[in-house]
C-alpha cells in the first residue's frame, strides 16, 4: 500500500496548488482546512449570527466553489439530470451517467463534472452527482454524505476536469487523499468536538450510543462508520477499530487511531518460529477474566489481520454480545501490523493536519478497558479502547 504522501500523483497535485511541504498530503489537507476556516470567519463564524449548522456550512462551501450537489434517489433522477443538463444546457456527459453508476463490477458512488457551457460566474460551474439509491445499494445510500464531501474535496484540489468525468479506483492515492480531506470537512472539528464533549460528559470511553447521538444532533445524513472514524480521529483516547468476517470468524481489518500510535511499545518482543507461524490461528483460546497470566507467551492477546477468532475468545464473545466492558478490564493486547503502511493507506482520516507525521511501528501493547461490537450484514465490527 502506497502512502498518499509518497506518491508522485500527490506530489504533482501539491505542486499545482503551490503547496511546499515535506509531506505533500499533509500540506494539501492543511491548505483545504485553512481555506475553509477563512471562509467561515468571513461569514461571521459558527453560531446564530453566522454558520448555524452543518447544512449551512455545506452551503457556504459549495457556494464558494461554484458547485451544486445532485443526488440520485431514484431512476427518475437520471432522466431529470439528462433533461436539465444535457438537453437544456448542452452538457451531454450527464446523459451517460446511468451506465457508469450501474456498473456491478466497479460501481461509482459519485462524480464531479465541470460543465462545458457554464459562465465563469455561474453558481453551477461544477456539479457533483451522488448515487444515493437504496434499491441499487444500501452502501451507496449510507455513504452518500461522505461521498458528497469527497467530491467537494476534489473541487478544492483536482478541479481542472475535462468534459468527461474521471472515475478513479478506490486504491488510487488521490482518492485516499480526497477521503482524508472529506473526513476533515464533513466532520468539521468546530462542530464535532463540542458534540463529543457533550455526549462524553464524565465517561471514560466512547460508546456506539454516543456516536448515534452525535449523528442525530449534528450530522443527520452521516453514516455510523464515518462518524465513528471522525470521532476516533479527534479524541485523545487510544482506540482500535476491527472488522471481522467469515466462518470461522477472522479479523479482516485493524485500524488504530493516531492516539493509539502514541502508545506504541518500541521494545521488540522475541518470537520463535512457532509463535511467528501461528498468527493465522486462535487468539487467546482460553482467557481467564481479570488475569494476565497464561494468556500467551507474553501474557497478552495478539491481534493480526487474517487471524481466526475462536468461539471462546474475548472478541468472539464480544461480537456475540456475551461480554460486558468490565469483563475485559486489565486484559493486555498486542497489536501487530502485518503490512507496513497498511493502516495509513486504508484509514484516510488519519491524514490530519496536526498529527500525520507519526508512523506505525510493531510491538504495540495496550490494556483493554472497553469493547463494543455490532453485527451488520456480512461482517462484525468492533471498537476497542484502552
Amino acid at each position: 500500500m502506497i502512502r498518499p504522501g509518497a506518491s508522485p500523483e500527490v506530489y504533482q497535485l501539491a505542486n499545482s496548488l503551490g503547496i511546499e511541504s515535506t509531506d505533500p498530503a499533509v500540506g494539501i489537507v492543511v491548505h483545504c482546512r485553512r481555506l475553509v476556516d477563512s471562509w467561515v470567519a468571513q461569514a461571521g463564524g459558527l453560531g446564530p449570527g453566522g454558520i448555524a449548522d452543518i447544512a449551512a456550512f455545506e452551503t457556504l462551501i459549495t457556494d464558494k466553489l461554484s458547485m451544486v450537489v445532485e443526488e440520485i434517489r431514484s431512476e427518475d433522477d437520471f432522466d431529470r439530470l439528462t433533461d436539465h443538463y444535457a438537453r437544456q444546457k448542452g452538457d451531454y456527459v450527464f446523459a451517460g451517467l446511468r451506465a457508469r453508476f450501474d456498473d456491478l463490477e466497479n460501481p461509482a458512488f459519485g462524480v464531479l463534472i465541470q460543465r462545458n457551457g457554464a459562465r465563469v460566474d455561474a453558481p453551477d460551474q461544477y456539479v457533483a452527482v451522488i448515487d444515493a439509491r437504496t434499491e441499487f445499494s444500501d452502501e451507496k445510500f449510507a455513504r452518500r454524505y461522505f461521498t458528497k464531501w469527497h467530491e467537494i474535496a476534489h473541487r478544492m484540489t483536482t478541479h481542472c476536469f475535462p468534459a468527461d468525468p474521471i472515475f478513479r479506483s478506490d486504491e488510487d492515492p488521490i482518492e485516499t487523499l480526497m477521503d482524508a480531506i472529506a473526513s476533515e470537512l464533513a466532520f468539521y472539528e468546530p462542530f464535532l468536538e463540542p458534540a463529543l464533549q457533550e455526549v462524553l460528559a464524565d465517561a471514560n470511553w466512547l460508546t456506539f450510543e454516543m456516536i448515534e447521538s452525535i449523528i442525530e444532533r449534528v450530522f443527520p445524513d452521516a453514516s455510523f462508520q464515518a462518524t465513528m472514524f471522525a470521532a476516533m480521529r479527534v479524541l485523545p483516547t487510544p482506540m482500535v477499530y476491527l472488522e471481522l468476517a467469515d466462518d470461522p470468524l477472522a479479523i479482516q481489518k485493524i485500524l488504530p487511531n493516531l492516539a493509539a500510535y502514541a502508545h506504541w511499545d518500541r521494545t521488540e518482543h522475541p518470537r520463535n518460529d512457532d509463535q511467528a507461524n501461528d498468527h493465522q490461528h486462535a487468539i487467546d483460546p482460553r482467557m481467564p477474566e481479570h488475569r494476565t497470566s497464561d494468556r500467551s507467551p507474553h501474557g497478552s492477546t495478539r491481534i493480526l489481520s487474517g487471524q481466526r477468532v475462536p468461539r471462546d475468545s474475548v472478541f468472539y464473545r464480544v461480537a456475540q454480545g456475551e461480554l460486558l466492558a468490565d469483563d475485559v478490564e486489565h486484559h493486555l493486547c498486542d497489536f501487530f501490523d502485518p503490512e507496513p503502511g497498511y493502516f495509513l493507506g486504508r484509514f484516510p482520516s488519519e491524514l490530519t493536519a496536526r498529527r500525520y507525521s507519526q508512523h506505525l511501528e510493531h510491538g504495540h501493547r495496550g490494556v483493554l478497558t472497553h469493547v463494543q461490537a455490532r453485527r451488520v450484514p456480512g461482517k462484525v465490527f468492533a471498537l476497542l479502547q484502552y
